[in-house]
């Protein structure tokens, strides 16, 4: 899964999560980790494209340097320059798949480990960043980084938490072996503002996620950041063997993380239906300055918490978005 939205007109130079460009140029970008296609009863169905997720389509404004009639720029030896219309040119450095490996018991989540090298590693500095690779002549793929920034200190590498879709970019790094060359760009993205959640006045943190949308709260949880506070994470996936990192939740609860499994193919409704049904009402009375939620993941369930929190009194600049 891949998500969160950005108007192409308003794209950074490098920002994104992990997620499916739009097809035209004037619509919205998605760059978190939750995939269209995977039904996840963490939010009603929509069409079009996911709200945070992995993609491997680049943006109508993208093209390379080359197909658009210019030049490339030179650049170190061996990088690729991707020309955005709106912006810099995003260059891409050479890089090789240290793993590759299942996300989960069951479905297409992949954990890849790519070794990017220490210079363009030390760039990542804040859970929800993302990288754009490419795999020979692909288009580039937006995804969030996995691992929290620091995990492998000194070593070049990051981690990915990727589901193939078909005929992208995706698709090849699911497919991708130990040793495989892939191109990636310069850490993109400002991540999530924790900033706005200070630890002297948010005491309890929320955190949604639906599918791959958990690849960057896996780094703000591992990162330490949210440590001492009141944690709570919803995670919706079709089931337990489709849940990625399965095998880090009882790491993360005795972290002090509440971890609220919602299952598509059980009777327990959306993400949004359990949170309104076993978490709102015990949020504190004083929610507008107490509380902070991070969301990643389907459109419909990032739209559907947000109006139950802002109903609560949670200030809509304490929601985050990675993005």
């Amino acid at each position: 899964m891949q998500h969160t939205l950005m108007r192409a007109n308003s794209y950074p130079a490098g920002a994104a999560c992990s997620g499916r460009a739009a097809q035209r140029s004037t619509q919205p970008v998605t760059v978190c980790s939750a995939s269209r296609g995977s039904a996840v009863k963490g939010a009603a169905p929509l069409r079009g494209i996911s709200a945070c997720a992995s993609a491997g389509r680049l943006p109508a404004p993208f093209s390379s340097a080359a197909a658009a009639g210019r030049p490339a720029a030179a650049g170190r030896r061996g990088a690729v320059r991707v020309q955005a219309n709106w912006g810099a040119p995003v260059e891409f450095q050479p890089a090789k798949v240290v793993s590759n490996s299942p996300a989960a018991a069951a479905g297409a989540l992949h954990k890849v480990v790519i070794d990017v090298g220490a210079p363009l590693a030390a760039g990542y500095a804040v859970p929800g960043q993302f990288v754009q690779v490419k795999v020979g002549d692909s288009k580039p793929g937006f995804f969030a980084i996995a691992s929290a920034p620091g995990a492998h200190a000194g070593s070049g590498q990051l981690e990915l938490l990727i589901k193939g879709a078909p005929g992208s970019t995706a698709e090849l790094l699911c497919n991708a072996a130990a040793g495989d060359a892939v191109a990636v760009s310069p850490v993109m993205g400002k991540g999530f503002a924790l900033d706005r959640l200070p630890a002297s006045t948010t005491r309890s943190v929320l955190l949604f996620a639906t599918g791959s949308g958990i690849s960057p709260l896996r780094a703000v949880i591992e990162s330490g950041a949210l440590a001492g506070r009141d944690v709570t994470l919803y995670y919706g996936t079709r089931n337990s063997d489709s849940t990625a990192y399965r095998e880090l939740i009882p790491k993360w609860e005795a972290a002090g993380v509440k971890v609220v499994p919602v299952y598509s193919e059980s009777q327990q409704g959306y993400i949004h239906d359990v949170f309104e049904r076993e978490g709102l009402a015990a949020l504190p009375g004083d929610a507008a300055s107490s509380v902070g939620a991070l969301l990643c993941g389907h459109k419909g369930m990032c739209q559907a918490v947000t109006a139950l929190l802002t109903a609560k009194g949670v200030p809509p600049e304490k929601i985050l978005l990675n993005f």
